[in-house]
């Protein structure tokens, strides 16, 4: 009995192996770069060039698809979407040096809306991640009327953003100079959950790459010690991913101190540019390694283990001052290492970086706390925006493991106030991202007035859209607004965040004037009065890390922090009698396998034999 269901699976194993591919691409990779003219002075080096092709040497063959498109004047492809191969690695490479980018206008919404069109390319799994990366140096540039530019960037920040939040698209931006529109780039970032880099020298176009990559697609990595670093005999396949200055070579020593030479093929297979080198080699040799010529900062070491770590997935949009509940786990072969005689020699600690350019400055680093087999650690009241990154690390005295998790830290809302006719003051608070639970969250104004008063007034929300509230500007009036969010996210986790100051002021019988910060924009002295309700009070939270104690713990209002873990399989299967529909069923397969097998080789001895006879009629021709 038990081989009719042995010899079911393996002949629809080997129908499917016929007629299915063999893998599927999980992530789509679509960049759109900047083809004006002023790229030529933004980008003089062509590092875009470089980056576009460190995309495809970071992607695994087969397991992700990558096409480029260029905009200006009008959207052009310069390479195809298609799986990630040595073809297109080869097309690659014989493209980027050669395209123009003298473009005099720059069309964004033209190519947002030209690859929203354009359908998938590749066999891509169900469920696949897309990522799209857009490059400029620029403005919304279309006409030399300013009302024409104004209503096509109010199209993309509307219409179109909201077509790239409902197909789960996150559209990284990145700004190559100060001039290109941050409000613009930053918010189609941040509402499709995607991050936004200001380059601040060229040579960062690389490391912003590599940094989305990794954010896409996640792997464990080995710490560097200095320029040192330790391979134990866990390890599969280590990736070393290193930049350095143009034209310099990386030197890689082994530990039996013989140089790992890079032209040799059978030892390891080498992508190299001018500013980066990517070395991968199988089975590399246990114990420590050495690597000189690279920037050690910059680069890292990805490697294929059965011995990983795994941490709880970190939204890319952080909110200011929401909690991070961290928790990270051992694995073996993919089953969570529990026994306490390994784990108690683990030492797991956490380091909160901020990015800055090609600057990281290290905010703190902390020892985790052991619970429950897992490693826990609560990060609470990240105060400042930017990028950031999360480094775990596992020491296990004879391994080491690293995980770098990237994210960005912003406002909830984006609060702002203008002029609404008649003497009116319009204050609204928009979410800058779907994560706040705009029917669960509250927003209430501070209006403090020169006299020294403070008043509060709750903010309407408008549909499920966003809070307003229109405030009258008497006669002499001078008062200072913020607003204080009571934020909850969709998730249930709570938390506090007060907008910066803005300002509004009528001096007598004159139109009202708003502005932001706190200086008012008419000679009328304010005297700054602390309110005495403590509840609009400043909450100023610097970052700051607490230890998750189970006991102090609350289930309601947070997510799950318990890592996934596969389960357990049963030593021994229970064999139960087959009933007499279970025989039909196991006989209808194979004989329903046996006919697809047959179809398929008389499909394929056809057309062998079609294309046999029509070689014959060319000859004969």
């Amino acid at each position: 009995m038990k081989w009719l269901k042995v010899n079911t699976v393996l002949l629809l194993s080997a129908v499917l192996s016929f007629w299915v591919p063999l893998s599927q691409a999980d992530t789509q990779f679509r960049v759109i770069v900047d083809a004006s003219g002023s790229m030529l002075i933004s980008d003089p080096d062509k590092l875009t060039s470089e980056a576009l092709r460190l995309i495809s040497n970071l992607a695994p063959e087969e397991e992700a698809t990558l096409g480029i498109w260029l905009f200006g004047e009008a959207p052009r492809v310069l390479l195809p979407e298609a799986p990630v191969n040595k073809d297109t690695k080869t097309k690659l490479a014989n493209y980027v040096n050669s395209y123009v980018t003298q473009d005099v206008k720059t069309d964004l919404e033209a190519i947002i809306e030209l690859l929203l069109e354009t359908p998938d390319s590749g066999d891509l799994a169900q469920g696949f991640d897309r990522h799209w990366i857009l490059v400029t140096d620029g403005m919304v540039d279309i006409s030399l009327d300013e009302e024409i530019n104004k209503a096509s960037r109010d199209r993309i920040l509307n219409d179109l953003t909201k077509k790239l939040e409902e197909n789960g698209i996150h559209l990284h931006t990145i700004s190559m100079t100060g001039y290109t529109d941050k409000a613009l780039l930053e918010s189609l970032s941040l509402r499709t959950n995607a991050t936004h880099t200001e380059v601040a020298i060229p040579e960062d176009l690389l490391a912003t790459f590599d940094r989305i990559f990794a954010q896409a697609s996640p792997s464990d990595e080995l710490p560097f010690d200095g320029n040192h670093f330790v391979v134990d005999d866990a390890i599969d396949e280590l990736t070393l991913v290193v930049f350095h200055e143009n034209g310099i070579q990386p030197h890689v020593i082994k530990p039996n101190g013989k140089v790992l030479s890079l032209v040799d093929k059978t030892s390891s297979t080498v992508s190299a540019s001018d500013h980066y080198t990517l070395i991968t080699i199988s089975k590399p040799d246990p114990g420590k390694w050495q690597i000189d010529n690279v920037d050690i900062e910059r680069s890292s070491i990805r490697v294929i283990t059965n011995l990983s770590a795994q941490a709880t997935n970190i939204s890319p949009i952080v909110f200011v001052n929401e909690m991070i509940y961290s928790t990270v786990g051992l694995f073996e072969k993919d089953t969570q290492i529990k026994d306490d005689k390994v784990l108690n020699l683990l030492a797991v600690s956490q380091t909160l970086v901020r990015l800055n350019g090609e600057k990281k400055e290290t905010i703190f680093s902390h020892e985790m706390t052991k619970s429950s087999s897992q490693f826990k650690q609560r990060l609470a009241g990240i105060s400042e925006p930017g990028n950031y990154e999360l480094v775990s690390l596992i020491d296990g005295k004879t391994f080491s493991r690293q995980l770098s998790q990237s994210f960005t830290v912003h406002p909830a809302v984006d609060f702002s106030g203008e002029t609404a006719g008649d003497n009116l003051i319009a204050f609204a608070a928009k979410p800058v991202n779907l994560k706040l639970n705009v029917l669960r969250s509250n927003m209430r104004l501070e209006l403090t007035y020169s006299s020294g008063a403070v008043e509060i007034k709750e903010m309407s929300l408008i549909g499920q859209g966003y809070w307003e509230k229109i405030i009258p500007a008497s006669p002499n009036d001078s008062v200072k607004v913020r607003a204080k969010l009571v934020g909850v996210t969709q998730t249930g986790l709570r938390f506090d965040y007060w907008t910066p100051y803005w300002s509004f002021a009528r001096e007598g019988d004159g139109d009202a004037k708003v502005m932001l910060g706190e200086e008012v924009p008419v000679n009328i002295l304010l005297t700054p009065t602390s309110s005495s309700n403590n509840d609009v009070m400043p909450v100023l939270v610097p970052p700051a890390i607490s230890i998750v104690n189970e006991a102090e713990e609350s289930e309601e209002g947070l997510p799950d922090r318990t890592l996934p873990l596969n389960p357990e399989k049963t030593a021994k299967q229970q064999e139960v009698s087959m009933s007499t529909t279970e025989w039909i069923m196991y006989a209808a397969f194979n004989l329903i396998g046996i006919l697809a097998l047959v179809g398929g080789v008389l499909l394929y001895r056809r057309i062998k034999k079609n294309k046999s006879i029509k070689g014959d009629d060319e000859n004969d021709v």
